[in-house]
């Protein structure tokens, strides 16, 4: 052999050799304990936001290189999800270990987080990939988690609520952006639905350091459904039916890759008429209407990603049980009908609220091996008419949110810092001289710095926030010149540590609220609440310290999860009402409590029996005890104790059964405990039980369907934290009511 040839043989042995190393090193396989492959395994690249599937050899490959320290989390149903770093050089192979029980919800099982380390912070997850098919609202989907429940105005006006606090002090995020729609009162709805949604993730109490020192109650962090890496044009198109209220709603979902671009696209279109009621009489003026499209891009080039994100929204709900009279004086044929007439059905009547939300959001992130760099840039603006007997709105505000928040993550060896800071304009805008509230901004500054430690299986972290707020306001036709700024600090640590199948985790925070423009400014009718609502400009901060502990406990066939929490409030803020009427609408004052004691625990239990492969029982407990000090009541809106249980029959081990496409049976079970523990102003609420009733079939390979009772047995209830519940005596929520669900996916 000559040089040449000797050369040319050499440069392509070289070449080969690199082939495979860059294959190698762009690719990994999911096997089980026996050392055999997973198909179709979940593999989601979280710094990027990418999905990929495993095929039958349980492969999975990347499009491009990774950095080391990527996160990469795997999950599929019947196994323990996993967390892995991805190491460059080292065979990448990843083993899941079987699971009967799903203990991810009440954060058992280790996962990637947008709020922090989830072994470290106490965070809880709900998915929501499937909400269209199962559950009647996103917001009901998510009070299946321990802790958490909803404030209700009908079916159309829903909001979260986490430990017995809502609104200003539960925070929502979605995409890493601050909604700021139900901040302003009961009747105020979360501003979206479910559409193009992937999970959301909750921290309750105080500990949110990264995403502000407002979240008191909790923080709500929304995220879409990932990036597919499928360079086929995959989609889904949904439908829904309801004969309670004559609901009909459909949504569609595109997702696709062309080279570098990764496309997602979403729309949905919902109406309702009035609900129906146990007696088979309708609630007047429960209906409502909604439409929303998404879109979202992202580019990735080298370690570079860039992602744009717009959404808007549109609701229009109806304001029920509504009067110019005390609530207790109406009677409830004033404010229910019991004939149905379908030509009059989905028409908009006064009161209602017209609702338009839009949404911008860019991140830019850069990714190395131990460092990621992340900018976030998004835009909010909020729009909110109310209605109540002319064709000009009685109130019509624009609210806009524009925020940065810059983030460095850093890893050495065993440590993790994070640094960033938040910076927000916050602009409240009326367009009629008629204003509930006036004009109004305010700026905020926040910076942070939060540690991690994690070294085999202990752990620790630690961080603090400062925040500087600026609240402005000039306002002639209100009467308002006001100029104040607040400042303090905000901080929270953990300590983790795992022995066996048992998971200890501690954690203190102390946070603090600078009260809302509404608080403060306030004067006039609010006629979504049907009251006449006066703020106190002396308010001064709310200050927040939280202890919680939790034990957790899983083997191949049981979970068990505990959670103690203590928390304690200062200078509390609260809307009371008087005894003086103002143009026939209550005086409900703005004011504060000295002292406010949160304390309660929260239990999970989830079991398969060994002997019966296709049943799972999925059980929650939550106790909640709330105290004002200054008058030794509970506080208002303040959920009832529960127990929640979910039994479901997997029946694809039933060949007959799967002839007839039959894919599971599953059984919802609430039942909720006597109110006693209410504010000065409210009355008890008797106890009531719930089942719901559901049956999934497989139609084909692309094509699902589910059937299901609500509120079987027609039970007549109202829950202590509807709004409406002190109306006429009480207004009960819809008896029973049938629905069917179809999702064809492509």
């Amino acid at each position: 052999m000559n040089l040449n040839s000797l050369f040319k043989t050499l440069i392509f042995t070289v070449l080969i050799v690199c082939c495979y190393s860059v294959t190698a090193q762009n690719s990994g396989l999911v096997q089980d304990s026996e050392n055999q492959p997973i198909e179709n395994v979940s593999v989601f690249i979280a710094d990027q936001g990418i999905l990929l599937k495993t095929n039958k050899l349980g492969e999975f490959f990347f499009d491009s290189k990774l950095p080391d320290n990527t996160y990469l989390n795997f999950y599929k149903n019947g196994y323990v999800s996993k967390l892995v770093k991805y190491k460059e050089g080292i065979e990448f192979v990843v083993f899941l270990k079987k699971l009967h029980v799903a203990l991810d919800e009440v954060g058992v099982v280790e996962s990637y987080s947008d709020l922090g380390n989830t072994k470290l912070t106490n965070i809880d997850k709900k998915s929501l990939e499937n909400v269209f098919l199962r559950d009647n609202s996103m917001v009901e989907s998510i009070t299946q988690l321990s802790g958490v429940d909803i404030v209700s105005s009908g079916l159309g006006i829903q909001k979260v609520v986490v430990r017995g606090l809502s609104g200003m002090r539960v925070v929502t995020y979605l995409n890493g952006m601050q909604i700021n729609n139900q901040q302003w009162a009961n009747d105020h709805g979360i501003g979206f639905t479910d559409l193009g949604l992937g999970e959301v993730e909750l921290i309750k109490g105080s500990s949110a350091l990264k995403y502000g020192s407002e979240a008191i109650g909790g923080l709500l962090f929304f995220k879409d459904s990932p990036f597919t890496s499928n360079k086929k044009m995959n989609g889904y198109i949904a439908s829904k039916f309801d004969n309670s209220s004559f609901l009909s709603s459909s949504q569609f979902g595109l997702n696709w890759k062309k080279n570098n671009f990764f496309f997602n696209l979403y729309g949905q279109y919902s109406i309702s008429s009035d609900y129906r009621l146990p007696n088979n009489d309708y609630l007047f003026n429960s209906r409502f209407n909604q439409n929303a499209i998404k879109f979202s891009v992202a580019h990735r080039y080298k370690n570079l990603q860039n992602i744009f994100r717009y959404q808007y929204h549109y609701e229009n709900p109806g304001i029920p049980a509504h009067a110019h009279v005390n609530p207790a004086d109406i009677n409830i044929e004033d404010i229910t009908s019991s004939s149905f007439d379908f030509n009059d059905a989905y028409k908009l009547l006064t009161p209602y609220q017209l609702v338009n939300n839009q949404l911008f959001n860019y991140n830019l992130n850069y990714l190395s091996n131990n460092l990621k760099l992340s900018l976030h840039l998004g835009h909010f603006i909020n729009n909110l008419k109310e209605h109540e007997k002319w064709t000009r709105p009685a109130f019509d505000l624009t609210i806009s949110n524009t925020q940065i928040t810059p983030n460095i993550r850093y890893k050495i060896k065993d440590l993790t810092f994070n640094l960033g800071s938040q910076l927000s304009v916050l602009d409240n805008k009326n367009n009629e001289d008629e204003r509930l509230v006036p004009d109004a901004s305010t700026l905020n500054v926040g910076p942070y710095v939060i540690l991690d430690y994690e070294k085999n299986n202990f752990g620790f972290n630690s961080g603090i926030r400062y925040d500087y707020k600026h609240l402005k306001s000039e306002d002639n036709i209100s009467n308002v010149n006001y100029d104040n700024e607040f400042s303090n600090t905000s901080f929270s640590s953990g300590i983790y540590y795992k022995f066996l199948d048992n998971i200890l985790r501690f954690t203190y925070s102390g946070s603090y609220r600078v009260p809302h423009f509404s608080e403060l400014f306030s004067n006039g009718v609010h006629h979504g609440t049907n009251r006449f609502e006066v703020g106190n400009e002396n308010l001064d901060i709310e200050y927040a310290d939280q202890f919680e502990l939790k034990y957790q406990w899983a083997n191949e066939h049981f979970g068990f999860v505990i959670n103690p929490f203590l928390q304690n409030i200062s200078d509390f803020i609260s809307i009371v009402p008087a005894d003086t009427f103002i143009d026939s609408y209550r005086l409900y004052n703005y004011k504060q409590y000295n002292n406010v004691e949160i304390k309660g625990v929260e239990m999970n239990l989830h079991y398969h029996p060994h002997q019966l492969h296709n049943l799972h029982i999925e059980q929650s407990y939550t106790f909640l005890q709330t105290k004002n000090k200054d008058d030794q009541y509970g506080l208002a809106l303040v959920p009832a104790n529960s127990i929640k249980t979910k039994i479901l029959f997997d029946l694809n081990d039933y060949e007959r059964l799967v002839k007839y496409k039959f894919d599971y049976i599953s059984f919802y079970h609430v039942y909720k405990f006597s109110q006693e523990d209410f504010a000065e102003y409210e009355e008890l609420t008797e106890s009531y039980s719930l089942i719901n009733f559901q049956i999934g079939l497989k139609l084909s390979d692309k094509l699902l369907c589910t059937i299901g009772i609500n509120n079987l047995l027609n039970k007549e209830y109202s829950p202590h934290t509807s709004r409406i519940r002190g109306v006429a005596g009480g207004v009960p929520n819809p008896g029973r009511s049938f629905n069917i669900n179809l999702k064809h996916e492509f």
